[in-house]
């Protein structure tokens, strides 16, 4: 038997096994180190066993995971990805290589490091790389992972150019640097504890739409990756058990050729890469045939680049791994299935999901927002023409409404198919998604809360904000690249509430607190009742938006808070007033320093958003990333230029109407639900306050209306319905009255019936 075959054998025994011996974790030695492969541009696609058997036989044994690459760029070049192993946080290749003032539309190569007359090596232009950092905002220290395991002292080995970008030092220095990976033998992979290996690149898949192209690349790909493959083979004879072996895919792209002036950019797609680990964790149990993941995602079977320099610290005995980077040592969870093929389409079906999340999620809300408007215009102005077939196009408007404002939560519940692991991965999802929305519309128009306008939006806003509270309460997993949900390409967030699941979170808790409080109103309950069911109801949302456990969003309660705080004075009756409003948001940042303190006090690798964003105060460094969301938060206005002009019209609208006491449609609404305005002003207040506190920006009120103004919508469509009916009845037919409560805080409100 082969030193290869003995290799494979070993870890495929010992990741078996690793279920059995885990419970006694405690006595387990610790690792005697780890060798991280790094292959640019490797994804799971290519791991088959006719083109790289090698990897493929590591699948089974032990553990695997998707492996999002984001860097600064949001397609990642083999030097950024290099450099962002080494500082644990997203770092950037120079981006004007060419001095044109214009970002670079191709990847260099890794430049071959300059050989030092005490045999170390040096990365040239390494002062021109800090600078580029520099220049963003994302607090990146290249060299972190080199200087944390010299203050452990302890040592790294680098095997090709690439690995010294990962293991220089802050001087741009390392040691211990063999040029070529064919000269790796035992010796050099025990010299130190931590030994990184630039094993090369899989060039680009081509050009979409050119068949001749794509086939080429691809047969590139094929040998590249066989070639590589081969090499890892060799390599892996020569690593002795009891150290661990990474394999990571580290960029999107391989090295490309500058294009044409008129040609397309060259760099490879963002898409997710290959993770993999076999042999020893850092404590010593075996990784196994496991899903891996990360403190830093919480996400079963994905992690992130940023990972590794936390990752590879903790196998050179660095006391905190987690200091100064973003991510968290990778490690093993629940078990992925045991065979190796599906495993793999497994993956392969996660990457399927964000690439219709990264094509069809932004046009697809751009153009709904965009229709809403179009078609409720249409619908005003035909109704102002054409007085005959009034009833019937109200009532379609009243379905087209409930029906947009169902599509939200029929996205998250189209998860539970799990259609990313279908080859017609969107015709599944959008075949789900219609078929739910239009399941959820009719029942709320059939069910028992249909005889009262704010009925039906109401169920639709409580099914969807209660979809949401009990998904991120349980690991956010119908959010895990949904439509609407988390992307592990823009990784912006991988647990809890992202920006845009919160607006339609809270847009919805807001409706259905408002139709609660107008139920309890109609059945006799005085305001103060009312009330206290709405602030329960806002302070069960704001806890599981600000929950570490759940939702873990900063930004939310800042946002949260003053809009319920509006909604409920409102129905108490109480005056909205500056000092008032003031004193909510001080309350608001208390609770958020609160969380954040608390949160602060976990060890680093249980610490959430909040606890990180404290650190930040502490050291001092919190500047940078409050500029970075306001830089973020503004820059939404330019990516999404149809939110950009159409919410603040919007906003104008909606003032107009509340305010003017003369439309009939609203006022119709407010008659029979009076909390309907108190409701509107604070979802107006919450969408500005989401603008102005969180990344996502023109986003967040956007989304609060997409999703709020058809319910709303809904609401007066039925009262306008219901008034036609009214005027149809016989004069010996008294229609029915409820009771109505207007509320005398909020501008442009009427005074109650007496």
């Amino acid at each position: 038997m082969t030193r290869t075959a003995r290799r494979l054998a070993s870890a495929g025994l010992i990741g078996l096994l690793g279920w059995a011996v885990a419970p006694s974790a405690h006595a387990q030695e610790p690792a005697a180190g780890v060798v991280l492969v790094g292959i640019a541009g490797l994804a799971w696609q290519d791991v088959t066993a006719e083109d790289a058997p090698t990897l493929h036989s590591l699948v089974g044994p032990n553990a695997v995971a998707s492996l999002t690459v984001r860097t600064v760029r949001a397609r990642t070049c083999v030097v950024d990805g290099w450099l962002t192993v080494g500082a644990g946080r997203r770092a950037t290749d120079v981006q004007d290589l060419e001095a044109d003032d214009q970002p670079d539309r191709y990847c260099r190569d890794v430049p071959e490091p300059i050989v030092l007359a005490d045999g170390d090596v040096a990365v040239p232009g390494w002062d021109e790389l800090v600078l580029a950092q520099q220049e963003q905002t994302f607090d990146t220290r290249l060299g972190l992972l080199g200087d944390r395991v010299a203050e452990a002292r302890s040592c790294t080995t680098a095997v090709g150019p690439g690995a010294v970008l990962a293991l220089a030092r802050s001087d741009g220095v390392a040691t211990n640097y063999a040029p070529d990976p064919t000269d790796v033998d035992e010796a050099l992979l025990t010299t130190c504890p931590v030994t990184v290996v630039d094993l090369g690149s899989v060039p680009p898949p081509g050009e979409p739409g050119d068949e001749e192209a794509e086939a080429a690349a691809a047969e590139a790909r094929r040998v590249a990756v066989s070639t590589i493959d081969a090499a890892l083979a060799e390599l892996l004879a020569y690593v002795p058990a009891d150290v661990a072996v990474l394999v990571a895919g580290i960029a999107d792209s391989a090295p490309t050729e500058p294009p044409e002036d008129e040609e397309p950019s060259t760099i490879a797609p963002s898409a997710l890469r290959v993770a993999l680990a076999a042999g020893p964790q850092p404590n010593g149990v075996e990784y196994g045939p496991n899903w891996l993941s990360s403190p830093s995602t919480r996400w079963t079977g994905l992690v992130q680049l940023t990972d590794l320099a936390s990752t590879l610290a903790a196998y050179a005995g660095v006391t905190d791994p987690s200091e100064g980077t973003v991510g968290r040592p990778w490690r093993s969870v629940e078990e992925h299935p045991s065979s190796t093929n599906e495993t793999i389409d497994q993956l392969v079906g996660t990457d399927r999901a964000t690439h219709v999340f990264r094509t069809q999620s932004g046009p697809f809300f751009q153009i709904l927002g965009v229709a809403e408007v179009l078609f409720f215009v249409a619908a005003v102005l035909w109704l102002r023409g054409h007085p005959t077939g009034r009833q019937r196009l109200i009532r379609l408007v009243q379905y087209a409404a409930l029906g947009a404002a169902s599509f939200p939560v029929a996205s998250f519940l189209a998860n539970l198919s799990r259609w990313w692991r279908f080859e017609r991965t969107g015709t599944l999802l959008w075949t789900t998604v219609l078929v739910i929305t239009v399941v959820v519309t009719v029942l709320a128009l059939r069910g028992p809360w249909r005889h009262r306008i704010y009925g039906p939006p109401g169920a639709v806003a409580a099914l969807t904000a209660t979809v949401l509270a009990v998904d991120v309460s349980t690991g956010s997993n119908l959010q895990h690249a949904s439509l609407l949900g988390l992307s592990p390409l823009v990784a912006g967030r991988f647990y809890g509430f992202g920006n845009i699941p919160y607006a339609i979170f809270v847009a919805s808790a807001l409706v259905a607190a408002a139709a609660l409080g107008q139920l309890l109103l109609d059945y006799g309950h005085s305001r103060r009742t009312a009330a206290l069911a709405v602030a329960a109801v806002g302070v069960i949302t704001v806890v599981v938006d600000g929950a570490p456990q759940a939702g873990a969003d900063v930004g939310g309660i800042l946002a949260t808070v003053p809009g319920f705080a509006v909604l409920v004075m409102g129905v108490a009756g109480v005056r909205v007033t500056a000092w008032r409003m003031a004193l909510v948001g001080a309350i608001a940042v208390a609770v958020v320093a609160l969380i954040a303190w608390l949160d602060w006090l976990r060890p680093a690798t249980e610490r959430t958003h909040f606890g990180e964003f404290f650190a930040d105060l502490v050291d001092g460094d919190a500047w940078p990333v409050v500029w970075r969301k306001a830089q973020a938060s503004i820059g939404t206005l330019q990516r999404s230029p149809y939110y950009g002009w159409l919410v603040p019209v919007a906003y104008g609208v909606i003032i107009w109407l509340v305010r003017s006491p003369g439309v009939g449609g609203v006022q119709a609404a407010v008659t029979r639900w009076a909390v309907l305005r108190p409701l509107i002003w604070a979802g107006l207040v919450t969408g500005a306050v989401g603008f102005a506190v969180n990344d996502s920006g023109i986003i967040v009120p956007g989304l609060l209306l997409t999703v709020g103004i058809p319910l709303v919508v809904s609401a007066i469509a039925d009262a306008q319905l219901q008034d036609g009916q009214t005027e149809q009845r016989p004069a010996t037919e008294a229609p029915e009255r409820r009771p109505a409560t207007a509320d005398p805080g909020v501008p442009g409100s009427a005074s109650p019936p007496r």
